[in-house]
């Protein structure tokens, strides 16, 4: 059987490194472990990275460039990178949110793992599902 791919949103992949315990560490220590496949892509990543740099997440956090650093990494080559050539316009109340979509779609991911109600109020995309961070867990669980 494949491996499950998934998109992870930002604020779902932030909150995993910064906060020890809950849902959202469990995602990122399963796709370290290489339980699932993290679908991504360079916007995706830049917005990942720069919330990182964000003075107040950087300084509450210590977070500090070798930890951005190895983050980086995880993101450019531990993950499958889209290009960004599929566009969509799904999300009229925030079309920030189309770019998840658009990386799901391309790198046909099974999932999205997000949060965020725009995206979970679509509650799928064609073949992809829209998940919470506690529904995701327990699809790895079944697998």
């Amino acid at each position: 059987m494949a491996k499950i791919r998934a998109v992870v949103d930002t604020n779902l992949f932030v909150s995993g490194l910064i906060s020890p315990k809950g849902a959202p560490r469990k995602i990122l220590d399963l796709a370290r472990k290489e339980r699932f496949t993290v679908v991504t892509s360079i916007a995706i990543n830049h917005e990942i990275l720069e919330v990182l740099h964000r003075n107040h997440i950087y300084a509450k956090y210590n977070l500090t460039e070798d930890i951005i650093d190895d983050i980086s990494a995880f993101l450019y080559e531990g993950t499958i990178l889209t290009e960004g050539h599929y566009t969509i316009s799904k999300i009229k109340n925030d079309p920030e949110d189309d770019k998840f979509i658009a990386c799901a779609i391309e790198g046909e991911a099974d999932f999205i793992v997000s949060g965020d109600e725009h995206l979970l109020g679509l509650k799928h995309y064609r073949t992809v599902q829209i998940v919470e961070a506690q529904t995701f867990l327990k699809v790895l669980a079944r697998k």
